[in-house]
């Protein structure tokens, strides 16, 4: 709890966002890049409390991903990569 109210919980910044976006730029063809931005697209929209990707938005949307195999042009590795890239900024 922070000081006048609750704290943010860890999150992934929409700075941090860009930031790994720009490094998965060379793991990632185009298409593969599309998937990521429009997987946090919503997330990375909201403010306040709820502003950037917290653990459980990115740890549902990496569930989705791997539920969902057919519904796009992810492979197993490089959704391996982004939680590599991303998990960094999750941590305490």
């Amino acid at each position: 709890m922070g000081l006048f109210g609750p704290s943010k919980p860890k999150r992934i910044t929409a700075l941090e966002y860009k930031e790994t976006l720009s490094r998965l730029y060379r793991k990632l063809d185009e298409a593969e890049r599309i998937e990521v931005e429009k997987l946090f697209r919503a997330d990375l929209a909201e403010s306040g409390l709820e502003e950037g990707i917290t653990e459980s938005e990115f740890t549902a949307a990496i569930d989705w991903l791997n539920e969902n195999k057919a519904k796009h042009v992810l492979e197993d590795d490089d959704i391996a990569t982004i939680v590599e890239y991303f998990q960094e900024h999750l941590k305490d």
